[in-house]
């Protein structure tokens, strides 16, 4: 098993995958936080948070435009406890409203979160911006280039440490690759570089261990 690095003042995010009891018990252990969206691969608990926000009008804020289409947000956020939820350090849960128009037609979604955080720990505003930084930052950004770039979700491997240390490289190349995206232009021609020279690959990933 990976050894657990210190936590300490950060706040994990994570998608419904990783809404798991051991995840957050694990991150509170090493002295962060942790905001974990929920859905039916939890069931008992998204009916929980469900039933919790039944009777809560979201409040939108201002009309965003981007991408062609006009989004609003709304978020609430409750106290809980770990009795409560039945969730590990949980001590509040969050519903986020985002309503969508496109093409003249509005559709409307809410998400569920269960969070260590206490509720009025963050603003509405700063709730936000952590929960939307999660997709913007891990999903949209890494998680695409590892996986559309580096074919990372086809991964066969079901071993924990093989698949962990490729983790760890991947991670490793991102960083590199921002300080060589200037000599490349982009990631797939960095890729392509590295690639067709080996030798140049274990050269930048050796002089930052040893840098």
């Amino acid at each position: 098993m990976l050894a657990v690095p210190s936590l300490e003042g950060k706040v994990v995010t994570s998608d419904p995958l990783h809404n798991q009891k051991k995840t957050a018990q694990i991150t509170v252990e090493k002295g962060g936080d942790y905001v974990q969206q929920v859905k039916d691969n939890q069931k008992k608990l998204h009916t929980h948070l469900k039933k919790s926000f039944v009777r809560i009008a979201p409040a939108y804020g201002s009309p965003e435009k981007g991408h062609g289409r006009i989004e609003q947000r709304a978020i609430a956020r409750l106290g809980t406890s770990a009795m409560k939820s039945s969730f590990p350090h949980s001590r509040s849960i969050i519903a986020v409203w985002s309503r969508r128009t496109l093409c003249g037609k509005t559709s409307e979604s809410i998400r569920y979160f269960i969070s260590s955080l206490e509720p009025e720990s963050r603003t509405e505003h700063q709730w936000h911006r952590l929960i939307r930084g999660h997709w913007g930052g891990v999903e949209n950004r890494n998680h695409w280039s590892k996986d559309a770039v580096w074919g990372e979700d086809g991964t066969r491997s079901r071993n924990p440490g093989i698949v962990g240390n490729l983790a760890l490289l991947r991670n490793a190349m991102l960083h590199i690759a921002a300080e060589q995206r200037e000599n490349y232009g982009s990631l797939p021609a960095l890729t392509e570089a590295l690639r067709a020279n080996p030798a140049h690959a274990f050269r930048l990933i050796t002089q930052r261990l040893h840098g």
